[in-house]
């Protein structure tokens, strides 16, 4: 329920992308195609999954044990977001800081994310049952990899974006208002995927292996594309009860690329930014 519920969150911040930012560059609309991709192939087939085990099977004790495509849908789609995710970031930081050393070091980590994941998924194929993985103990040491080496991953990049956006720092406030607002998205975002990775880790390795870590695994990788969509779509300013035709209400000397206006009718358009004057503040509810 919880993934099907963050795949709608997705598609309507992929709308919004793709009617804000039309003319956007080819490699950011292949990553937000790849993303969109995979996740509903990981939907669609935990959707049959689930239906197989809460429908054909409910009751019945052999077809719960089963793995089905579980091995597919989660260690390895979610390795391949992941690893996707994790290359676009890379991709950011090795335009801020132009360092081959942090996008090596990047690059690794999610690569060994990636080979863990799609070594887990093999070993679940081959396992069938839920029952003999628990049972035998080289999965337990792969799946620690593919946790920890994420969890790390998400977090230097984190990092890595926190202190080179810090080192920016303008005596303008709009660009210091757009520095932090970038500090702030990178932090959110790291904190969000690397706690999924951290809570998986922990719930797994818990005595007795209580199912609730399958929570954690199972929205993993919707964290990792909603966050993708949300650092896209952070560069649309939102402009409220003002008419299109007049310039939106900030001091700025340059306009956000694009604007979401939100009119009276609550209805949503788009509107490429140009270089304008400051506008001169709204004198009352009419004017604005």
């Amino acid at each position: 329920m919880m993934n099907c519920l963050l795949f709608g969150v997705l598609w309507a911040q992929v709308y919004l992308y793709y009617i804000a930012f039309p003319n956007d560059r080819l490699f950011l609309k292949l990553v937000v195609f790849l993303v969109v991709l995979f996740e509903t192939v990981q939907t669609a087939a935990l959707v049959q999954n689930s239906f197989a085990y809460f429908s054909v099977g409910f009751l019945n004790i052999q077809i719960l044990n089963e793995f089905g495509s579980t091995w597919f849908s989660i260690p390895l789609m979610t390795g391949f977001v992941a690893s996707l995710t994790q290359g676009f970031y890379c991709y950011r930081i090795a335009i801020f800081t132009k360092s081959i050393y942090a996008v090596a070091f990047i690059s690794l980590l999610s690569l060994c994310q990636l080979s863990a994941s799609i070594a887990v998924a093999i070993q679940l194929k081959q396992a069938v049952f839920i029952s003999v993985l628990f049972e035998a103990k080289i999965p337990f040491i792969t799946i620690g990899i593919w946790g920890v080496s994420g969890l790390v991953c998400d977090v230097t990049i984190a990092a890595f974006m926190t202190y080179h956006l810090r080192r920016r720092e303008s005596s303008f406030n709009g660009t210091r208002g757009i520095i932090k607002r970038l500090i702030r998205l990178t932090i959110e975002a790291g904190c969000v995927t690397g706690s999924m990775a951290a809570v998986f880790l922990i719930l797994f390795y818990l005595p007795g292996h209580p199912p609730y870590y399958q929570l954690a695994v199972v929205t993993m990788a919707k964290t990792y594309s909603n966050s993708v969509m949300a650092v896209l779509n952070s560069r649309a300013k939102v402009v409220a009860n003002c008419p299109t035709s007049t310039p939106p209400p900030w001091n700025e000397a340059w306009q956000p690329i694009d604007c979401i206006h939100l009119g009276r009718r609550q209805s949503i358009t788009f509107r490429r930014g140009n270089k304008t004057q400051a506008p001169a503040a709204c004198s009352g509810p009419k004017s604005c």
